[in-house]
């Protein structure tokens, strides 16, 4: 019953996000479009990455801006954001964070119409993304303004562009360049950097773990929101069992990861074994540091995968309603440090996360049908080549 009314929800959820998009869709289709000089007209652009949007979302967004940057490098380039993770990113000139519900970033937004943006980019879908643009008022506005469509208020080199959902998450915010005629030859994440409070703080907890030095760390991920997207709390049981003698163990997460971090601590004290534990003790940007200690990190597609991606830490990710080769670094083989279980692999599914609403068929309770031998397999692989590929 409880999935029936989550579908339901939903599915309302749905109708009502088109029912919005539809006058901003006639807006910005239908209305005669000046032919305009990217370079000159674009002198100051914003970028916009809000809620709906996920922490992951914005890091995939990253190789977008990077090759902004490249194609407009005279332009000021700001982003707008409630997701307060980057300190340094060398392609950005200036991050504003804005924080509350959709009415406080309306004011919000409302504040920084000072700034007088040319451009204004939504590089992913969400609606209400648009209406802070709108708010914003920048003379020219552009990227998935209603839809999955590209559309603007100016004309495009390239019209009709559209995010297929059966591509690359990276793709999306790409095809706004393709759009411009802007060809991309390289696509990676940008590199980032903290300030010395979050690299402090970050070497203090870490100095007061009991590591030693001799064996490879394993940083462990247990925790993520979607039930669909979890690997069991007892898996992570058993493998740690399996494997504490070989390596240093750090479970981490954030505050909400508490209760299945603790589950796991307690159940491994009652028969003896004892590990770190870092969970709920970092901050946003301390989280995405503190991953420089892993010789490995293990997490199911999460936030945390992405923060291990954007500071190019070994990863074993665990997948179950969406494809990995979509969230997965493009090209990550040639990397070797990057790796996947798809519980798709092990019980084919039916179908797959569409980028609408979470997957939500009783089939798919957890990533219980990935084995923990075959997480295992996996680890020991790695150390033993030093690379997963």
């Amino acid at each position: 019953m409880d999935n029936e009314l989550k579908k339901l929800k939903n599915y309302f959820k749905y109708f009502v996000v088109k029912s919005v998009e539809i006058p901003f869709y006639i807006k910005y289709s239908l209305n005669t479009k000046k032919e305009i000089d990217y370079q000159k007209s674009f002198k100051k652009i914003a970028l916009i990455c809000t809620k709906p949007m996920g922490l992951g979302d914005l890091i995939m967004d990253t190789p977008f801006i990077k090759e902004l940057r490249k194609n407009f490098p005279d332009s000021e380039i700001h982003l707008i954001t409630d997701k307060d993770i980057f300190d340094k990113v060398r392609e950005i000139d200036k991050i504003i964070i804005v924080k509350g519900n959709t009415l406080k970033l309306i004011k919000e937004f409302y504040k920084l119409k000072k700034e007088k943006y040319d451009l204004g980019i939504v590089m992913n879908r969400g609606i209400n993304q648009t209406f802070y643009l709108e708010v914003l008022n920048p003379k020219y506005k552009l990227g998935y303004l209603a839809g999955w469509k590209i559309l603007s208020n100016f004309k495009l080199k390239k019209e009709g562009l559209r995010f297929t959902k059966n591509e690359h998450y990276w793709d999306m915010a790409l095809k706004i360049l393709h759009s411009l005629g802007i060809e991309i030859n390289k696509e990676e994440l940008v590199e980032v950097d903290f300030n010395k409070d979050v690299k402090q703080n970050v070497e203090e907890i870490y100095k007061k773990l009991k590591i030693d030095e001799n064996k490879k760390t394993i940083i462990i991920n247990p925790f993520v929101r979607w039930r669909t997207r979890m690997w069991d709390a007892d898996n992570y049981i058993k493998l740690i069992k399996e494997i504490h003698k070989d390596f240093n163990i750090i479970l981490y997460g954030g505050k909400d990861s508490l209760k299945t971090v603790n589950y796991i601590v307690n159940k491994l004290k009652n028969e003896g074994i004892y590990i770190e534990n870092v969970a709920g003790k970092l901050g946003l940007k301390e989280a995405i540091y503190f991953l420089k200690f892993a010789d490995l990190f293990i997490t199911s597609d999460s936030g945390p995968m992405h923060f291990a991606f954007l500071m190019k830490v070994p990863t074993l990710a665990l997948f179950g309603p969406v494809n990995p080769l979509h969230r997965l670094p493009k090209n990550f083989k040639k990397y070797g440090i990057y790796d996947y279980l798809w519980y798709n692999d092990f019980k084919p599914l039916k179908k797959f996360y569409n980028y609408e609403y979470e997957y939500m068929d009783k089939e798919l309770e957890g990533l219980k049908a990935i084995p923990v031998e075959a997480v295992k397999s996996k680890i020991y692989k790695f150390f033993e080549n030093g690379r997963f590929y």
